[in-house]
Parts: structure tokens; C-alpha cells; sequence
């Protein structure tokens, strides 16, 4: 028996995709007149994605979006260990902003995939694998068909560069639920995750 609850969803070929940011759905794949798949969609993610060991007990973070349960939320893929956490914390503090524009910012995260609404503090339970990298740049439709919106990286900037997980397999109940217990779950004013936000 493996040591870690998500060793199944961890190994499939379609967990390391999903932490680079490429999205297998042959509806999104780019094919060339006789439908072969030449190459498939990327939209962020992390760039050369590490395999990690989470042990029991350790402490993560994520945020959230409206209208989701925090027990949703904590089956989400993306976290944040304590020490990325507090790293992220000392950049808002720095530069004056707001927690979740800072989250946006070194995480690259976009208003579109999530309005950063509640931030989730939980602790491992059991033993699990992650994929551990930095971001990646994001290239994503703006809401409302207003063009394409381009977030580059910035991990030349030593304070820009922050290292995030993706957790695979946490939403599949029957297996590891609930593989992260929820600590606490702290509110975020939406318009604050977004104030300074520019659509250059």
C-alpha cells in the first residue's frame, strides 16, 4: 500500500498536464486537416512542475471563489505551503496592496478564474504528492469577449518568485476525502483581490 492517499491520481499522465497548465480536451486541442492532434491548448500553470512530498500535518493555503463551500474549495488542486503563504503575506505588507492582487500578481491568477473571495488555512491528514513550481505566463480570454489577456511571469524578480502546488486527486471522494482538514476560513473582500488590477 502506497504511503501517500493520492498516489493513483498523482501518477496519471494527466496530473503533471494539468499542473503545466495544458488542457487535454481533444474540444481544445489544435488538429490539423485530418483531425490528428499537432498540439494541445496552455493556459498558465507552472513551469517544469517537481514532484513534492506533503507529509501529514503540513500546513497549507488556498483561496477560494464565491458561492463554494470551504470543503469545495479544499478539494480544489492549487495550494500554498506556509512558507510560500508567508512570502506572499510580506509582499502585500511591502508594496501596500491588498492580500488577493498580491495572490493575483505572484501567483498569476486572473479575475477570471476566480474572484478570491475566502482563503482557506488546512492541514494535511495524511500523506500526499504534489506538483511544486513556479508560475507560469497566462494567456486567457478577457470575460465578456473583450480580447485576450497576457500575464507574463516575472520569476527573474527574486521577490515575484513564488512556488506553488497542485495537488492532484483531492476531489475524489471515495479515495483521500478529506485528505486536507480546514483550519480556518477567513472572508476577502472581492473588489480588493481586484483594485489595481490593469487589462493591459
Amino acid at each position: 500500500m502506497s504511503l501517500f492517499a493520492n498516489q493513483n491520481a498523482f501518477d496519471r499522465p494527466e496530473s503533471r498536464a494539468a499542473a503545466a497548465g495544458i488542457n487535454l480536451s481533444p474540444a481544445r486541442a489544435i488538429v490539423d486537416p485530418q483531425g490528428r492532434v499537432l498540439a494541445h491548448a496552455r493556459t498558465g500553470g507552472m513551469i517544469s512542475p517537481q514532484r513534492h512530498v506533503l507529509w501529514s500535518g503540513t500546513r497549507l493555503f488556498r483561496f477560494g471563489r464565491s458561492g463554494l463551500a470551504p470543503q469545495e474549495v479544499a478539494r480544489g488542486g492549487w495550494w500554498l505551503e506556509a512558507r510560500e503563504f508567508e512570502r506572499l503575506v510580506s509582499f502585500a505588507n511591502t508594496h501596500g496592496i491588498w492580500l488577493g492582487l498580491a495572490m493575483r500578481l505572484l501567483c498569476l491568477v486572473p479575475p477570471e478564474w476566480s474572484d478570491a473571495t475566502q482563503l482557506v488555512r488546512g492541514r494535511a491528514t495524511c500523506g500526499l504528492l504534489a506538483w511544486r513550481g513556479l508560475a507560469d505566463t497566462v494567456v486567457t480570454p478577457i470575460a465578456g469577449g473583450l480580447g485576450t489577456l497576457r500575464l507574463p511571469h516575472a520569476n527573474q524578480i527574486s521577490e515575484r518568485r513564488l512556488h506553488q502546488l497542485y495537488i492532484p486527486g483531492l476531489a475524489e471522494h471515495a479515495s483521500i476525502e478529506p485528505a486536507i482538514a480546514i483550519e480556518r476560513v477567513f472572508a476577502l473582500d472581492p473588489k480588493s483581490s481586484v483594485e489595481g488590477f490593469l487589462y493591459l
